[in-house]
């Protein structure tokens, strides 16, 4: 009897497709294929097999197989299953989001024949005394022959340090791919030993890593998760009856770097990094090593919780509390929130770490469903840095820095130490107003003002992208009397070289760092040690260690205190105690400087008093008496369309049926967004809230079947965002 293969294709549509598998064609689950579907041919990949009649239903026939193996393993296909389910999203879309790009547009996942590189017969005597890159890779093939080039590339070595070695016959290539090893050995290096805080904390997790267990380890800036981490994964690796993989997610690609620099020391060639900033080529090299099981150590953003592993055994989540594990498009997921259920699938231990520990982790573990684990002491001699709040009511500022800022950026200096500077405004100025009529110049696509970027001098929109000159008179009255108000990274950075100008001042902001390497140079400057200012955005309040920074300034803590987002106080602790954690993290002593003008405020008092979990089971008592998340669940309908009328005419139609339902569902809205028109779209929202995550989640697939059916008209675009970061 024929079977019906049930398909899903990278389409924004909640359901399965079904084929008709012809005779003599052998298919299996997670398997890609080209079916026909209208006048087109797409890869699909099956989800299920049936094995019924299909003659009376007419069914087209599968094209043909694009391999002969599931390019989804099972935990991988369940895993995305699962998370269409759970965040209403149509499963084609889970399902190809796991594929590196070549593979959702249809392409071979087969590799191009791959090179190896062995150590020559040659001796090194034809090196130079200045060949030190040269000599570091020879030894570093001879310790580890027959690698790829890009484990090569990995472990810091570029093509051209290959071709030097290969002229001289000191590096062979070849295109036969050595035995595997059962047991892949560990570079001969001895970790950093661990301190007795550190000690008993890697003893607790072991103690309870049989199975699937959830470990959340808070540790202070500085007192060394990442060594941790390090040593967990080394016992790990040591004590598997089999090769296994494992898994580390950072939040940020510039984190990435770092990340692997310190874990190829011990790790070697096991280790393969993922991010988007990957060519296509070096994508499907880490898919294809994960896919065939290689024994891999996989350091990524957040789409590599997507990858297909096969023996995975341990996941850890860095800064597990970032809003970049959120993907805030699309398939809507969290990618901390995978690598759990991910770890229960595969039952293994997941480790989530962080500095400031979200409030729904901190509620898991008052609860009872992690194991809570706690640094409390800096690793060295390093000593955690304490904060001054400095009331900038009434005082001048230049380019948004205070007098006593300022002065203690002057005696940093003076003592050979660095200063780091946080603001979290990109370009020059961010309204450009005429001081005639007091008319701002705004974005015509958005509800927001133009920003002014005095190195194009230009102004820009940071919402939609738009661009344009900056003008010399006023469009309202005609006046040439245009003025850039307030400051972002490029004015603090000008005042800052005006002031010191025999000392370097770097801007890390995403418009310094948009050329390939261009942070890397900058950060290698900065852990040279020699005398520097940083200027940044949020880039440099992350995972970075910057042993000479005994300085960290805040030009502006005050945007979180009042935000019409409940989560505003949340992100603004965390936001400053990584901040404050990048100051005296070597031997030297550090101190944070923040400006406010609200330096009575209670949040800031708890966070002058060193005491994270103070100001968090304080936030957590209010969000249980409002009940809002984690005391409860949320889940968010979004609209845009053309004009404001439509967006909130859809969601209160939506707001009716929910109120139907008779689920006891709380709903808010609908209202407008914060920014209400953005890129000439009028976007609206309808909030949904219950403590009951099943009773949310029976309404809210009702009411997706319901706009699916409805099929509101091309130009009216809506999305559900299941537990939103963001009330935007």
């Amino acid at each position: 009897m024929a079977e019906i293969a049930r398909i899903a294709l990278p389409r924004p549509v909640r359901q399965l497709f079904d084929y008709l598998v012809p005779e003599g064609l052998a298919v299996q689950n997670g398997q890609r294929v080209r079916i026909p579907f209208g006048n087109q041919a797409l890869p699909g990949i099956i989800v299920e097999l049936d094995p019924k009649d299909p003659a009376k239903r007419g069914l087209k026939p599968i094209q043909n197989a694009l391999e002969d193996w599931p390019v989804l393993p099972e935990g991988t296909r369940e895993l995305l299953l699962w998370a269409a389910r759970y965040y209403q999203h149509p499963p084609g879309e889970c399902l190809f989001a796991a594929l590196p790009p070549a593979l959702r547009k249809g392409a071979s996942a087969t590799l191009a024949q791959t090179e190896y590189w062995w150590p020559g017969e040659e001796e090194p005597d034809a090196l130079t005394s200045r060949a030190h890159r040269q000599k570091a890779l020879l030894q570093w093939l001879r310790e580890h022959p027959g690698q790829p080039r890009h484990a090569i590339r990995t472990a810091g070595f570029d093509g051209s340090l290959l071709q030097a070695l290969e002229k001289k016959g000191l590096a062979l290539r070849t295109h036969s791919k050595p035995a595997p090893t059962e047991h892949e050995p560990l570079p001969d290096i001895t970790p950093q030993p661990l301190n007795p805080e550190q000690q008993c904390v890697l003893e607790s997790l072991e103690a309870n890593s049989r199975g699937f267990n959830t470990h959340l380890l808070f540790g202070i800036t500085g007192s060394g998760k990442t060594e941790v981490y390090i040593h967990y994964l080394m016992r790990r690796i040591r004590r598997a009856d089999e090769p296994s993989q494992y898994l580390v997610l950072v939040p940020e690609i510039n984190l990435t770097p770092q990340t692997m620099a310190r874990f190829q020391r011990y790790f070697g060639s096991r280790l393969a990094v993922w991010h988007s900033a990957l060519n296509a080529t070096e994508r499907l090299q880490t898919w294809s090593r994960v896919r065939e099981g290689e024994p891999v150590i996989v350091v990524g953003t957040r789409s590599a919780v997507l990858l297909p592993f096969t023996r995975l055994d341990t996941l850890v989540v860095d800064e597990e509390h970032d809003g970049s594990y959120k993907q805030n498009e699309g398939f809507r997921y969290s990618a901390r929130d995978l690598a759990i259920y991910r770890g229960r699938l595969s039952q293994c231990p997941v480790v989530l770490g962080s500095a400031t520990p979200s409030l729904e982790s901190l509620h898991n573990a008052r609860s009872g469903r992690f194991h809570l684990h706690t640094l409390n002491v800096r690793a060295g001699n390093a000593k955690l840095p304490g904060m001054q709040l400095i009331d900038v009511r009434s005082r001048p500022l230049r380019g948004g820095v205070s007098p006593p800022l300022l002065e203690a950026v002057g005696e940093t200096l003076a003592q050979g130490e660095q200063a780091l500077l946080f603001i979290n405004r990109r370009g020059f100025s961010p309204v450009v107003m005429c001081f005639d009529c007091g008319t701002p110049i705004d974005c015509p696509q958005c509800d927001a003002r133009l920003t002014f970027h005095r190195h194009d001098n230009c102004l820009r929109c940071h919402h939609c992208g738009h661009q344009q000159a900056m003008p010399r008179r006023c469009n309202d009255c005609g006046s040439d009397n245009l003025n850039a108000v307030g400051q972002g990274t490029e004015r603090t950075e000008t005042v800052l070289q005006e002031r010191f100008p025999e000392t370097p001042v770097l801007r890390i902001d995403r418009d310094s760092t948009r050329r390939r390497g261009q942070l890397d140079r900058m950060l290698d400057q900065v852990r040279s040690g020699r005398p520097c200012i940083l200027v940044g955005t949020q880039m440099l309040a992350k995972g970075h260690d910057f042993p000479a920074v005994t300085l960290a300034g805040v030009l502006d803590a005050d945007g979180g205190l009042f935000s019409s987002d409940f989560r505003g106080p949340e992100h603004l602790a965390q936001l400053l105690v990584q901040v404050a954690g990048r100051a005296g993290r070597g031997e030297r002593p550090g101190r944070v400087m923040v400006q406010t003008c609200q330096s009575g405020h209670p949040l800031l008092q708890q966070l002058c008093r060193g005491d994270y979990l103070e100001v968090a089971e304080s936030l957590l008592r209010e969000r249980k008496q409002a009940e809002l998340p984690p005391a409860s669940f949320m889940t968010a309908f979004r609209v845009e369309s053309g004009d404001m009328d439509t967006s909130m005419m859809l969601l209160e139609d939506l707001a009716r049926r929910a109120r139907s339902a008779d689920e006891g569902v709380m709903i808010m809205g609908p209202f407008p967004a914060i920014m209400a028109r953005k890129a000439n779209r009028f976007r609206a929202q309808l909030l949904l809230q219950h403590t009951q995550r099943p009773r949310l989640h029976r309404l809210s697939n009702r009411l997706c079947l319901y706009l699916e059916q409805l099929r509101p008209g091309r130009q009216v675009r809506w999305s559900i965002d299941v537990d939103p970061l963001n009330i935007d």
